[in-house]
């Protein structure tokens, strides 16, 4: 995550609990990262892939923002894990 933070990379990454652990959102924060998460363990690697692709033109529109922030990739969409709306 900080390599991919500091040369200005979006972070791609399949970690279902991501939102509930506290040492990786301070680490979302302390880089500024832009992450974009798969939360289901059970894909298969095409299935991983296909949902960065389907929503491949809503990361760039979200990667063009500064960080830091995590959404997930569903099948359908992105949906904003953090910060959370309020």
């Amino acid at each position: 995550m900080e390599d991919s933070a500091r040369l200005g990379w979006a972070v791609l990454m399949k970690d279902k609990r991501i939102r509930y652990r506290q040492a990786e959102i301070d680490a979302v924060i302390g880089h500024q990262a832009r992450c974009f998460v798969i939360t289901r363990g059970d894909l298969t690697s095409a299935a991983y892939a296909e949902r960065f692709i389907t929503n491949q033109q809503a990361i760039f529109l979200a990667s063009a923002t500064p960080g830091p922030f995590i959404f997930a990739a569903h099948a359908d969409r992105l949906e904003r894990l953090y910060p959370p709306h309020h």
